[in-house]
């Protein structure tokens, strides 16, 4: 029989797990339930229909034959958030920020300034990796 094992996770990483678990489950949720109203037919940005006929193309031929525009930035999901297609978008960004958020809240229950400090490294970066563009 396997030898059971107890392991001690301080605060702060129960914390950090306890949301992750959290914001990842409603990130997915965010995202899943918007897509089966979709796929429902519920309020498409785009209909189901046209999707399929233009997905050989590149992203910016696909904007330009389905809408009739171009798409630069994210911009366009957040002025069309009361479709389905384009609300379950929102659930992709919160799982993005999932870890950045976790991060965040441990920061509270950090042991000693040291983790704080690291904590809060680790957030910079985070946010800087997620506003510059790397080549």
């Amino acid at each position: 029989m396997a030898e059971e094992r107890k392991i001690q996770v301080d605060e702060m990483g129960l914390v950090f797990g306890k949301t992750m678990i959290i914001f990842t489950v409603l990130g997915v949720l965010m995202m899943v339930i918007p897509a089966i109203l979709y796929f429902l037919g519920i309020r498409p940005y785009i209909p189901l229909a046209e999707v399929s006929k233009y997905w050989t193309g590149s992203a910016a031929e696909f904007w330009r034959q389905v809408k009739g525009f171009e798409v630069h930035g994210y911009g366009w999901i957040f002025k069309n958030l009361g479709y389905m297609d384009t609300l379950s978008m929102l659930g992709v960004l919160l799982l993005m920020i999932t870890p950045l958020i976790s991060m965040l809240a441990a920061v509270f229950k950090a042991p000693s300034l040291t983790y704080r400090i690291l904590l809060l490294v680790g957030a910079a970066e985070f946010i800087i990796s997620l506003l510059f563009k790397t080549k």
